[in-house]
């Protein structure tokens, strides 16, 4: 049964309090958000690895400070390599399912259809997508916010 009481305790105010920064960071500066995400990514990964470094783990903070360094320096290349990528293998999946459902009426194509396009805009317009993705998952974000003061979470 649902828990229909508010919980202000004080871990749920932090936690709402930072859904709702982020959700709010993603609707308003939607594609830009993901340039600070490789930010503090990228910094986190190499303070990570010069930690490892300190504490004598050669293998495993060089790896990390790579990763961390790579990513501060190449994050937006490698995202448009992946969305690219991503999106072409959509199509390729989308256009199959087509094909294997062609006899099955309408239904069946509309979400071989719909992977297509989508795949098809990642691949010549991946930025606006972004953008209508991140807006969706500030929004998701925000509605997490107010659901965590009952306890309850979308995802």
């Amino acid at each position: 049964m649902a828990n229909n009481k508010l919980n202000l305790s004080a871990n749920n105010i932090v936690n709402c309090v930072l859904y709702a920064v982020i959700g709010i960071l993603l609707i308003a500066l939607r594609s830009g958000s993901l340039g600070i995400l490789f930010t503090v990514i990228g910094v986190l990964f190499v303070a990570m690895g010069i930690y490892d470094l300190i504490k004598n783990n050669w293998t495993r903070g060089a790896v990390e400070t790579a990763v961390g360094v790579v990513i501060l320096v190449c994050g937006w290349t490698i995202a448009e390599w992946v969305l690219l990528i991503f999106g072409v293998l959509l199509i390729i999946k989308g256009v199959i399912d087509i094909i294997n459902n062609y006899k099955n009426g309408i239904k069946s194509l509309l979400s071989p259809i719909v992977i297509t396009v989508i795949g098809i805009v990642l691949v010549v317009s991946k930025f606006a997508l972004i953008d209508v993705m991140c807006i969706v998952a500030g929004v998701i974000f925000l509605i997490n916010a107010a659901l965590i003061l009952f306890d309850q979470k979308i995802v």
